[in-house]
């Protein structure tokens, strides 16, 4: 076994655990818009930038983290498999996984809506 191959690999491996260790995804929905922040990763998008909102079950796309390229476009997730899909004007979309999918489409009804303040 080469040495010098074994070494680079436990020290990146070790890198790599905190960042898993404590990947936390946040959410954060008010009067401005959406925001989504986790490791690497500070979205943030107004109300006004938005096309459409729908809370949905994505199923698996592949496990947890950022997912680049799926149908739903970037998927921002931590856990389980409900999740609020964003697209905007622009035609960019994302998904942010969620474990409050109640409160996600009492907002999404209320945007929806859009006669009350969100």
């Amino acid at each position: 076994m080469n040495h010098l191959a074994f070494w680079p690999g436990i020290v990146i491996g070790i890198g790599v655990l905190p960042i898993i260790w404590f990947w936390k995804l946040t959410t954060k929905i008010d009067n401005y818009g959406i925001s989504v922040k986790c490791p690497f990763v500070n979205k943030k998008v107004n109300w006004d930038e938005i096309e459409n909102l729908k809370v949905l079950d994505y199923g698996f796309v592949g496990g947890w983290g950022i997912r680049i390229g799926t149908r739903y476009g970037t998927v921002y997730n931590t856990s389980g498999r409900n999740g609020m899909a964003i697209v905007l004007k622009n035609k960019k979309k994302f998904l942010i996984g969620t474990q409050k999918e109640s409160e996600l489409q009492r907002i999404v009804e209320k945007w929806n809506s859009r006669s009350e303040e969100i």
